[in-house]
């Protein structure tokens, strides 16, 4: 089976399901599409897992594609958004000869802040993201919260769709656990790791007021930026409560957070609670991965995934965590299921479900 794999700027998600892929059976080749950069160019690595690399010229892509499409053998196209204007090339490219995936990271239409460039108020936006949605051949959602904002917003009951998360690589699994910082020094120790906003205030990575509440708490939060963050360091000075790490490569990273007792998934909801309550973050299964237990405010789809796994807790109010944190049998339980499925959210578990996807329009 021939894959091309279409997206402006290849993204983790991409690189995930390049490693499922590969991790199979299945005789796989695949190719990669893109605008901007590659895998290695923007992170390091990544190429090696594809077959070709393709750089596209923007003011060309729907005869590029098609060129492709033709001389590459393809036999389906799986393009990721946002934007969605590749998966509209790549249908006009196909005439409706191959199949067209369009796989939704992110649904700009039930956002208040702008995605990049993109501004959810733009008609041209709003319309691309209709076309691709209604005109694909089928839809792959990052989670079902997705897939319940899309269903309700264009007529897309008829067409097949997969709900497939961000699930963690094998190679990235923690492979022994280390020992908890409250065992030595007591007190309990929660991790957050990920994006951080200084810039958009009441954005749901504008998590300060929040790190601070659980503070008050006497509650430790031990914060690891995807990006350097001097504002968050500066505001960690000063507080016994609050440690800010920087910024750690992937590996090394699960691997440090092992040592905590909570990984810690609430956003702020002031400006974007309709988005939030779509996401299935990534942290959540890289904690699972980890043997963390997640605790997440209220957003609707990762309260339903950690509540229907039995991973974490999830509380209405930052102000509940101490009181919640102190029910140890119901703790209990939860760490012995987090411990014992944690190899099973991994990419190369799951992939099967992608793979039998494909070969449903083949």
């Amino acid at each position: 089976m021939k894959i091309l794999f279409l997206q402006q700027q290849p993204c983790i998600r991409t690189l995930k399901y390049a490693e499922g892929l590969r991790s199979t059976k299945d005789n796989v080749k695949l190719i990669f599409a893109y605008t901007h950069k590659t895998l290695t160019q923007f992170y390091g690595y990544g190429d090696e897992l594809f077959d070709k690399m393709i750089k596209l010229e923007k003011k060309k892509l729907t005869p590029q594609i098609r060129k492709l499409i033709y001389t590459e053998n393809i036999d389906i196209v799986h393009s990721h958004n946002a934007p969605d204007f590749l998966t509209l090339s790549a249908i006009e490219a196909s005439r409706g000869i191959i199949p067209i995936i369009h796989d939704i990271h992110d649904l700009i239409s039930i956002r208040s802040t702008p995605y990049g460039t993109l501004d959810p108020k733009s008609h041209h936006v709003l319309e691309i993201e209709r076309r691709a949605v209604t005109e694909c051949n089928g839809l792959i959602f990052v989670t079902s919260g997705v897939k319940d904002a899309c269903e309700s917003a264009y007529p897309i009951d008829q067409k097949p769709t997969l709900v497939f998360p961000n699930y963690v690589p094998r190679r990235l699994m923690p492979s022994a656990l280390r020992r908890k910082l409250s065992e030595i020094f007591g007190e309990i120790h929660i991790v957050y790791e990920g994006s951080l906003d200084s810039v958009n205030l009441g954005g749901h990575y504008d998590l300060k007021d929040i790190f601070k509440a659980i503070a008050d708490q006497e509650i430790h939060i031990h914060i690891y930026s995807s990006k350097e963050n001097p504002d968050y360091d500066a505001f960690a000075d000063g507080n016994s409560y609050i440690h800010y790490h920087g910024h750690l490569g992937t590996k090394k990273l699960l691997q440090e957070i092992t040592q905590y007792d909570y990984g810690w998934a609430g956003f702020n909801t002031d400006r974007n609670k309709e988005h939030v309550d779509t996401v299935l973050a990534n942290k959540v299964l890289e904690y699972i991965s980890c043997g963390l237990p997640v605790i997440s405010l209220g957003h609707k789809t990762q309260q339903e995934f950690i509540e229907e796994n039995g991973i974490g807790i999830v509380i209405n109010e930052i102000g509940e965590l101490s009181d919640r944190l102190r029910e140890e049998p119901e703790l209990n339980e939860i760490r012995s299921r987090v411990l014992e499925c944690r190899q099973y959210f991994t990419i190369e578990d799951k992939i099967k479900q992608v793979l039998d996807f494909y070969k449903c329009f083949i």
